[in-house]
């Protein structure tokens, strides 16, 4: 799958990433991870000091697929806003997946952030939601409530408050604490780097291909002709993981977004919260460690790179006028250093998933779609390590197709 087109800007941050070799003998391990991205290396983090044999393979590079076209953004909310989720899965659920996301992202600060050996450029911020229409601010409203009754630290701001935030005015708005901006590249390179030198044993530059995948184990023949045999699979191929099981509950389409110039005065830009609203597809926003502004969405329901990379030029464009629209102090002083466009997936049901299924034995499928997949990652990894070392989570089964609720 052609996940990505144009020019990425999170690989020119970080010009020094290590590399890993080609696979070049036939190996056995307990435990193979296809797929280093966020999510492979998340799940490689995790398994690094289980006592299991593990093995993590990229068919590219380390974080050369949607990693690197992923714009960082980490928050608990979700395209599925709280309200909605109450209505789905009831409100216990809906809740106990809020604050999920919400813990993965203080661990990711406390627990993993400061200790990786490649710093991720973890930065907390608080998020505000704004109502793109006065259609959309009974949706606001009832999303404050919502999150306010959960117990999050969460404001209201009326229209003739906005000022105070942010240069442009909507009808309604909440601001949000305990999200964070992050460099989805170093995080995903740093991940991979603490697992590799715990003894995972990473491979670049290795396709590969299931072979066998029965009762015995799970057996994928490399490009080469290689084979690694293993007793576990964790198929943590993102998007392409479709390829391999078309799941009917997964939705691919396409995004885009852009990172402008340096600019020297981002005061205007309140505690530089990141921004995102009620429309769909909608837009969001957040700034760079070399203050730049990142500005993203114009989501298109298609699947076809070709077709996605042709409304590339005039994508970009309209992401400049937005966030001028936003700032506009802007106009005139901004441009897009760098733009690019790409696959993503979501899920009918809203939430990410633990694929297990029945012509793949002994196989699990990370499959953290959506809109928050680096927060999904970063839980959903946890879930899986637990599950291949045999502690049970409650929350396993959540994930997992039949979206069975088991209350801790």
């Amino acid at each position: 799958m052609d996940l990505k087109s144009g020019n990425v800007y999170w690989p020119d941050t970080f010009k020094g990433a290590p590399t890993y070799p080609t696979l070049e003998n036939e190996i056995e391990c307990d435990v193979v991870i296809v797929g280093a991205g966020i999510s492979g290396a998340c799940t490689a983090y995790e398994l690094r000091n289980s006592g299991l044999k593990i093995v993590l393979v990229e068919k590219r590079n380390v974080a050369g697929g949607s990693s690197s076209a992923n714009t960082g953004l980490l928050q608990f909310a979700n395209d599925q806003l709280l309200h909605e989720g109450i209505q789905s899965f009831g409100e216990r659920a809906a809740v106990d997946h809020y604050w999920r996301c919400f813990h993965a992202i203080r661990r990711l600060q406390y627990e993993i952030a400061p200790f990786l050996p490649v710093d991720p450029e973890l930065n907390m911020r608080s998020s505000l939601f704004f109502a793109s229409s006065k259609e959309d601010k009974e949706v606001v409203q009832k999303e404050y409530a919502a999150l306010k009754k959960a117990g999050f630290d969460v404001k209201y701001i009326k229209e003739e408050e906005m000022g105070q935030w942010v240069p442009f005015k909507r009808p309604a708005a909440i601001i949000t604490k305990g999200d964070a901006e992050v460099n989805p590249f170093k995080l995903t390179h740093g991940l991979v780097q603490a697992a590799a030198d715990e003894g995972v044993r990473v491979f670049e530059q290795t396709e590969v291909f299931v072979k066998k995948a029965d009762q015995s184990g799970v057996t994928l023949r490399a490009e080469g002709g290689h084979l690694i045999k293993a007793k576990k699979a964790v198929f943590a191929q993102g998007y392409e993981a479709q390829e391999t099981v078309k799941d009917q509950n997964a939705v691919v389409e396409s995004s885009y977004a852009i990172v402008t110039n340096p600019l020297d005065d981002l005061s205007f830009w309140k505690e530089k919260m990141m921004i995102w609203e009620t429309a769909y597809p909608y837009f969001y926003a957040r700034t760079t460690a070399d203050s730049r502004i990142i500005i993203g969405g114009l989501d298109e329901r298609t699947s076809y790179a070709d077709q996605r990379d042709r409304k590339m030029p005039a994508k970009s464009e309209k992401l400049i006028q937005e966030a001028e629209s936003w700032f506009p102090s802007l106009k005139g002083n901004i441009r897009a250093a760098y733009s690019w466009s790409g696959s993503f997936a979501h899920t009918h049901d809203g939430l990410p998933m633990i694929g297990q299924y029945s012509h793949m034995p002994n196989s699990l499928f990370l499959l953290g779609y959506g809109g928050n997949g680096v927060v999904y990652s970063l839980f959903l990894s946890e879930l899986i390590a637990r599950f291949l070392t045999e502690k049970k989570d409650p929350a396993f089964s959540f994930y997992s197709k039949g979206r069975v609720y088991e209350p801790k």
